[in-house]
C-alpha cells in the first residue's frame, strides 16, 4: 500500500485528487497496528477501497505532537478523516479486521460526502455495504446514514421513515432502532 508519511504531502495530494485524508496514528510496539499490518492491510479489497476513496497517511503519534493535540489523539491505532484544510469529519480508535475496516471506510467516507451534498453517492455506498455486510454490527449505523442522506437529498421524510422502520425491523436491539424521532399519535 502507498501510505504517505508526510502530512503536508498528504494535504497536497488531497487537493489534487479531491479526496479526504485517512490518517492512521501508529507507534512502535502497538499491538493493534501490528495486527493491522499482518491481517487487515494485506487484503486486496482493503487496499483498493482505501486507495479509491482516501489519501492514506500514517504518522507516529509520539512524533506528531501538534496534530495529535489538535485531534485529541491518545490511542493507536487510531483513524482520522480530514480534508486538506485539516477539518475533521470522522474518527475511530482501535484495531479492525478486514470486514470491520471495510465498513469503517464506508462510514468515514460518507461522513465526508454528506456535508458536500453528495447524497446519492452516500446512498449508493450504503446500499452496497448493507448488501455486502448485512450482519455487521455497524449495519444499523450505515442505514441511519442512508436515512439522513435520503432526507437531505430532497427533504424526503417518507424515505427516512422507511429506513428507520427497516432498522427497527432488522436490528431491533441496536441503538439506531431506539432513535425513532417522531412522536406517535
Amino acid at each position: 500500500m502507498n501510505w504517505l508519511n508526510d502530512f503536508e504531502q498528504a494535504k497536497e495530494e488531497a487537493v489534487k485528487t479531491r479526496k479526504p485524508i485517512l490518517l492512521q496514528f501508529e507507534r512502535e510496539k502497538c499491538s493493534g497496528c501490528k495486527k493491522l499490518y499482518a491481517l487487515t492491510y494485506p487484503d486486496n479489497t482493503v487496499q483498493a477501497e482505501l486507495g479509491e476513496w482516501f489519501v492514506p497517511l500514517q504518522l507516529d503519534i509520539l512524533q506528531n505532537r501538534k496534530l495529535r493535540s489538535q485531534l485529541s489523539a491518545i490511542w493507536t491505532p487510531s483513524f482520522y478523516v480530514l480534508d486538506w484544510r485539516e477539518k475533521l469529519y470522522f474518527s475511530h480508535d482501535g484495531y479492525l479486521n478486514v470486514e470491520d475496516f471495510r465498513v469503517l471506510l464506508r462510514i468515514a467516507y460518507i461522513h465526508f460526502l454528506l456535508p458536500r451534498g453528495k447524497y446519492q453517492e452516500a446512498i449508493d455506498i450504503v446500499n452496497e455495504a448493507v448488501e455486502l455486510f448485512p450482519n455487521n454490527p455497524k449495519a444499523p449505523s450505515l442505514l441511519f446514514l442512508r436515512g439522513k442522506a435520503e432526507y437531505l437529498h430532497g427533504w424526503d421524510k417518507p424515505s427516512f421513515q422507511k429506513t428507520m422502520l427497516e432498522i427497527i425491523e432488522n436490528y431491533p436491539e441496536s441503538q439506531e432502532a431506539r432513535m425513532w424521532p417522531w412522536m406517535d399519535d
